[in-house]
Protein backbone atom coordinates (compact mmCIF):
# COMPACT_ATOMS: atom_id res chain seq x y z
CA UNK A 1 0.00 0.00 0.00
CA UNK A 2 1.47 3.55 -0.71
CA UNK A 3 1.67 6.08 1.68
CA UNK A 4 0.22 8.98 -0.18
CA UNK A 5 1.02 11.53 2.89
CA UNK A 6 4.67 10.41 2.92
CA UNK A 7 4.81 10.81 -0.86
CA UNK A 8 3.19 13.97 -0.89
CA UNK A 9 5.57 15.11 1.39
CA UNK A 10 8.19 15.10 -1.00
CA UNK A 11 6.51 17.35 -3.52
CA UNK A 12 5.23 20.91 -3.62
CA UNK A 13 2.33 22.36 -5.10
CA UNK A 14 2.71 24.78 -8.18
CA UNK A 15 0.25 27.25 -7.83
CA UNK A 16 -0.78 30.38 -10.59
CA UNK A 17 -1.02 33.92 -10.07
CA UNK A 18 -4.52 33.56 -8.67
CA UNK A 19 -3.35 30.78 -6.11
CA UNK A 20 -4.87 27.87 -7.95
CA UNK A 21 -3.22 24.34 -8.25
CA UNK A 22 -1.72 23.51 -11.54
CA UNK A 23 0.83 20.70 -10.65
CA UNK A 24 3.21 19.47 -8.43
CA UNK A 25 6.73 19.11 -8.30
CA UNK A 26 9.64 18.70 -6.05
CA UNK A 27 11.53 21.75 -4.08
CA UNK A 28 14.69 21.05 -6.04
CA UNK A 29 12.80 21.45 -9.17
CA UNK A 30 10.30 24.51 -7.77
CA UNK A 31 13.45 26.55 -6.60
CA UNK A 32 15.86 25.75 -9.53
CA UNK A 33 13.07 26.83 -12.26
CA UNK A 34 11.24 29.41 -10.19
CA UNK A 35 7.63 28.11 -10.04
CA UNK A 36 5.27 30.25 -8.06
CA UNK A 37 4.28 27.87 -4.87
CA UNK A 38 2.98 28.19 -1.04
CA UNK A 39 4.33 28.79 1.87
CA UNK A 40 3.89 29.18 5.26
CA UNK A 41 5.10 31.57 8.25
CA UNK A 42 3.72 31.65 12.08
CA UNK A 43 4.85 33.96 14.32
CA UNK A 44 5.09 33.43 17.85
CA UNK A 45 5.35 36.17 21.22
CA UNK A 46 5.78 36.08 24.98
CA UNK A 47 3.64 37.11 27.72
CA UNK A 48 6.26 41.09 27.33
CA UNK A 49 5.63 40.73 23.68
CA UNK A 50 8.61 39.71 22.83
CA UNK A 51 8.76 38.31 18.98
CA UNK A 52 10.43 34.92 18.67
CA UNK A 53 12.74 34.60 15.10
CA UNK A 54 14.50 31.37 13.76
CA UNK A 55 17.96 32.56 12.66
CA UNK A 56 18.93 30.64 9.47
CA UNK A 57 21.44 27.41 9.88
CA UNK A 58 24.80 27.94 7.53
CA UNK A 59 23.28 25.42 4.85
CA UNK A 60 20.28 27.60 3.86
CA UNK A 61 20.72 30.46 1.41
CA UNK A 62 19.39 32.82 3.96
CA UNK A 63 22.24 31.52 6.24
CA UNK A 64 22.89 33.39 9.90
CA UNK A 65 19.66 36.34 8.99
CA UNK A 66 16.99 35.95 11.14
CA UNK A 67 13.34 34.34 9.92
CA UNK A 68 9.48 33.58 10.87
CA UNK A 69 9.22 31.92 14.51
CA UNK A 70 8.07 29.13 11.97
CA UNK A 71 8.16 28.91 8.00
CA UNK A 72 7.97 26.59 5.61
CA UNK A 73 6.35 24.72 2.45
CA UNK A 74 3.06 23.71 2.14
CA UNK A 75 3.18 20.31 0.41
CA UNK A 76 1.08 18.60 -2.18
CA UNK A 77 -2.88 18.71 -1.59
CA UNK A 78 -2.10 20.53 1.92
CA UNK A 79 -3.88 23.83 2.05
CA UNK A 80 -2.05 26.67 4.16
CA UNK A 81 -3.33 25.71 7.81
CA UNK A 82 -2.77 22.48 7.85
CA UNK A 83 0.98 23.49 6.62
CA UNK A 84 1.07 25.98 9.66
CA UNK A 85 -0.14 23.61 12.35
CA UNK A 86 2.50 21.14 10.66
CA UNK A 87 5.35 23.29 10.59
CA UNK A 88 4.91 24.79 13.83
CA UNK A 89 4.66 21.17 15.55
CA UNK A 90 7.76 20.08 13.31
CA UNK A 91 10.20 23.59 14.13
CA UNK A 92 8.93 23.80 17.72
CA UNK A 93 7.58 21.15 19.73
CA UNK A 94 4.27 22.98 19.96
CA UNK A 95 0.88 21.07 19.12
CA UNK A 96 -1.65 23.73 18.15
CA UNK A 97 -4.91 23.68 17.21
CA UNK A 98 -6.28 26.04 13.94
CA UNK A 99 -8.42 28.38 16.17
CA UNK A 100 -5.25 29.04 18.00
CA UNK A 101 -3.86 30.87 14.87
CA UNK A 102 -5.21 34.34 13.77
CA UNK A 103 -4.65 34.80 9.58
CA UNK A 104 -2.73 38.08 9.30
CA UNK A 105 -2.17 37.90 5.26
CA UNK A 106 -0.97 36.65 2.07
CA UNK A 107 1.55 38.21 -0.29
CA UNK A 108 3.53 37.17 -3.29
CA UNK A 109 7.93 37.39 -3.76
CA UNK A 110 10.70 36.61 -5.21
CA UNK A 111 13.94 36.27 -4.12
CA UNK A 112 16.98 34.95 -5.84
CA UNK A 113 20.39 33.62 -4.80
CA UNK A 114 22.70 33.75 -7.43
CA UNK A 115 25.43 31.51 -5.65
CA UNK A 116 23.46 28.59 -5.32
CA UNK A 117 21.58 29.15 -8.78
CA UNK A 118 17.91 29.35 -7.14
CA UNK A 119 14.39 31.31 -6.89
CA UNK A 120 12.40 31.37 -4.43
CA UNK A 121 8.85 32.94 -5.70
CA UNK A 122 6.51 32.36 -3.56
CA UNK A 123 2.80 32.90 -2.19
CA UNK A 124 2.86 33.32 1.98
CA UNK A 125 0.10 33.42 4.27
CA UNK A 126 1.47 34.58 7.24
CA UNK A 127 -0.42 33.76 10.81
CA UNK A 128 0.40 34.78 14.42
CA UNK A 129 -0.27 32.28 17.55
CA UNK A 130 -2.84 33.75 19.70
CA UNK A 131 -1.09 32.51 22.95
CA UNK A 132 2.06 34.14 24.49
CA UNK A 133 4.39 31.10 24.80
CA UNK A 134 7.63 30.61 27.39
CA UNK A 135 10.87 30.26 26.42
CA UNK A 136 10.60 26.42 27.87
CA UNK A 137 7.65 25.31 25.77
CA UNK A 138 10.00 25.78 22.50
CA UNK A 139 11.79 22.70 21.43
CA UNK A 140 14.40 23.65 18.69
CA UNK A 141 14.31 21.55 15.28
CA UNK A 142 17.43 18.84 15.80
CA UNK A 143 17.77 18.97 12.18
CA UNK A 144 18.88 22.94 12.64
CA UNK A 145 22.05 22.76 15.01
CA UNK A 146 23.10 26.61 14.14
CA UNK A 147 19.92 28.05 13.95
CA UNK A 148 18.13 28.41 16.76
CA UNK A 149 14.91 30.67 18.54
CA UNK A 150 15.89 34.31 19.30
CA UNK A 151 13.60 36.79 20.61
CA UNK A 152 13.49 40.77 20.25
CA UNK A 153 11.82 42.80 22.14
CA UNK A 154 8.87 45.06 20.70
CA UNK A 155 10.65 48.53 21.05
CA UNK A 156 13.50 47.12 18.90
CA UNK A 157 11.64 45.63 15.88
CA UNK A 158 9.15 48.87 16.12
CA UNK A 159 12.54 51.31 15.53
CA UNK A 160 14.53 49.19 13.36
CA UNK A 161 17.26 51.50 11.60
CA UNK A 162 18.89 50.78 7.81
CA UNK A 163 21.26 48.52 9.27
CA UNK A 164 19.01 46.82 11.69
CA UNK A 165 16.66 45.38 9.09
CA UNK A 166 19.70 44.11 7.31
CA UNK A 167 19.67 41.29 10.26
CA UNK A 168 16.32 39.66 8.99
CA UNK A 169 15.18 37.90 5.56
CA UNK A 170 14.73 40.45 2.71
CA UNK A 171 10.42 40.63 3.45
CA UNK A 172 10.11 40.21 7.61
CA UNK A 173 11.06 43.78 7.92
CA UNK A 174 8.65 45.22 5.12
CA UNK A 175 5.47 42.62 4.76
CA UNK A 176 5.31 40.77 7.95
CA UNK A 177 6.60 42.56 11.34
CA UNK A 178 4.15 45.54 10.36
CA UNK A 179 1.75 43.09 10.46
CA UNK A 180 2.67 41.72 13.74
CA UNK A 181 3.77 44.61 15.55
CA UNK A 182 0.02 45.99 15.11
CA UNK A 183 -1.91 42.49 16.00
CA UNK A 184 0.07 43.07 19.25
CA UNK A 185 -0.49 46.76 19.92
CA UNK A 186 -4.07 45.26 19.92
CA UNK A 187 -3.46 42.16 22.22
Amino acid sequence: MINLNSENKDLIDIVNEKDEVIGSRSKDDIHHLGLLHREVHVWLFDKNQNIYFQKSPAHKSSAGLFDASIGGHVDKEEDCLKAALRETKEESGLSITSSDLNFLKKFDGVSKHKKRGTINNFIRSVYIYKNPITDTQLKADPRETDGGFHKFSFKFLSNLSKVDKLLFHKFIPTHELPHILNYLKKV
